[in-house]
């Protein structure tokens, strides 16, 4: 009988697992190997996805932290970041995709950078506790990993204009403390074994500081990961002091606070802080932007492959960034806080039709009089329109028939050059840096250009607008393409390629025009329809750009 209960025993345990399974990637690092390489090929969303998940499982392991496992945290990370990098560039190849597609991309890159910075930091803080152990040759690369996670993650909410928050600044300027209190901060030292150069401590915390003075909230996701590549070229300008020089200091960063860097100005010397200066990073942004402007390759300006004009408009904007206070850009208007409604339509399209829709003819009686029954009514008892009849007229123009494509926001200060406003942007996947938008007064028809220039997302619900508006009214303009030949079929001309395209052009000295892109070329002729004189216009350079809009300088030709 007690044989029998035995093997009952012996089976059972079989079913019920104790302890860890032998293909655990976290048992030993030749079983990490392993399951490495039996992850699926061809599916980077699905190997991410289960190498953030092992390292979650790590971090939330009590006992965790051993070399051996430090090992096995160490080769999953180095392993992912193949991974990693497949899923950045394709949240960053397609800026109109979906919400939910965007959600579901950006919260996968945040969340094994964030596993990854987790994980990391506590190691630090574990292993720092006995900085002359059998442990300490570690410490200054898992260390540096840790500065470049957190790097990672302030990058990540950058792209989605998503304020720091988690306390992820003190933990970073943390592990910054560490390495200067162990006296490793300015050692290089190779932190991936596939990386061609060396880094330190220290130049990798000021990269994360001067991207982050780079962006307030102006930047495209594919800016922003453009200049995070940028500056691994420019690491030797950079130096952290700890004695200020205000004849030479542009920047300073407080160790002890959880916030980003700031322009000096008035430091609290009892603070531990740090400074540096920008002079010769400035002076090498400004070569690289003469040598681009005399017909120079960014590739040989080590700018990667970056095209030329987005790299002149990103130097020139780091020119402004970086600057020191006297000679930095000040803001062109005052602005003053309001609180009224205006009235928003986004998108070229969208906004044509509205500014059609405005400038259409006033509603006229049957009888084509042009006064409206109640008018003519009044004319034939009293010989005049009554002021009753014109108050009430009045009303009933100003009352407009809502527009689906017309949203209502609240702004809450304004200057001449623009207008900020808070609105709800849980439903608004075309709210993005660089959106063209129509603006007018909710009880009028004036339409204005705008432009979103500033993006601050402040929770799931909520975003702070920067609204650039653009010079001059926008008057509908209908061009014909005359370098678009039509062609025949079975001997029927189409004329297709003769159909007016709706612009909108800026009464501007000298005047501009925005249009689809997809009509523009440098010297095109186009021809205005509708007009009593044939009037042709020429395009001329690009002013302004963005997805689905192009605003270019115009010469009338009469």
């Amino acid at each position: 009988m007690s044989s029998l209960a035995t093997r009952f025993t012996a089976q059972l345990s079989r079913l019920v697992p104790t302890g860890k399974r032998a293909d655990d990637p976290l048992n030993d690092l030749k079983s990490a190997a392993r399951w490495l390489d039996g992850l699926p090929v061809g599916d980077a969303f699905k190997c991410q996805d289960a190498v953030c998940r092992t390292l979650k499982r790590s971090n939330e392991d009590p006992e965790s932290f051993t070399r051996a496992r430090l090992e096995i945290f160490m080769l999953l990370d180095e392993r992912s970041r193949d991974l990693q990098d497949t899923l950045v560039r394709q949240y960053l190849r397609n800026p109109r995709m979906s919400r939910q597609m965007e959600s579901q991309l950006w919260h996968a890159i945040y969340g094994l950078s964030w596993e990854l910075a987790r994980g990391y930091h506590s190691f630090v803080l574990h292993l720092s506790r006995d900085p002359g152990g059998r442990h300490a040759d570690v410490i200054p690369r898992i260390t540096l990993r840790a500065v470049r996670a957190f790097g990672q993650l302030l990058k990540c909410r950058s792209m989605r204009y998503l304020a720091a928050g988690e306390k992820l600044w003190l933990r970073l300027h943390n592990l910054y403390r560490i390495a200067e209190s162990g006296g490793f901060q300015r050692s290089a030292q190779r932190a991936y074994p596939d990386e061609n150069s060396d880094c330190s401590c220290e130049t990798a915390y000021v990269h994360i500081l001067m991207l982050n003075l780079a962006n307030s909230g102006t930047l495209y996701p594919r800016q922003i990961n453009m200049l995070d590549r940028w500056l691994c070229n420019w690491h030797g300008m950079l130096q952290l002091e700890t004695h200020l020089d205000p004849d030479r200091h542009t920047f300073v960063i407080d160790l002890a606070a959880d916030e980003g860097p700031r322009r000096l100005r008035k430091p609290d010397l009892a603070k531990p802080l740090r400074f540096w200066e920008t002079e010769r990073l400035l002076q090498r942004v400004n070569e690289i932007f003469g040598d681009l402007l005399r017909g120079g390759a960014p590739r040989q300006a080590g700018l990667g492959d970056a095209r030329t004009a987005e790299s002149l408009e990103l130097l020139d904007y780091l020119r402004q960034q970086w600057a020191p206070l006297a000679r930095r850009e000040q803001r062109r208007a005052p602005r003053e806080a309001v609180k009224r409604l205006v009235d928003v339509a986004h998108g070229l399209s969208t906004v044509v039709a509205q500014i059609k829709l405005s400038n259409a003819p006033a509603r006229v009686s049957p009888y084509g009089t042009g006064l409206d029954y109640n008018e003519a009514d009044d004319v034939h008892v009293y010989g005049f329109v009554t002021e009753r009849t014109r108050d009430r007229a009045s009303i009933l123009k100003n009352r407009a028939v809502p527009s689906p494509d017309v949203e209502r926001w609240v702004i809450h200060d304004e200057s001449e050059c623009g207008l900020g406003a808070r609105v709800e942007s849980r439903d608004k996947d075309w709210l993005r840096v660089g959106a063209l938008i129509g603006v007018r007064p909710h009880d009028r028809d004036d339409w204005q250009l705008g432009v979103v220039r500033r993006l601050a997302r402040e929770g799931d619900e909520t975003s702070s607008v920067g609204i650039e508006i653009l010079p001059g009214r926008p008057e509908l303009t209908m061009l014909v393409d005359l370098s678009t030949p039509a062609y025949t079929v079975k001997g029927v001309d189409d004329g297709a390629g003769m159909l007016p395209h709706a612009c909108l052009r800026l009464d501007t000295s000298p005047p501009s025009l925005v249009l689809d892109p997809i009509l523009f070329a440098p010297g095109k002729m186009l021809e205005v329809h509708g007009s009593a004189e044939r009037t042709h216009l020429i395009l001329g350079n690009p002013i302004d750009r963005s997805e689905g809009w192009m605003r270019v300088g115009i010469d009338p030709l009469d």
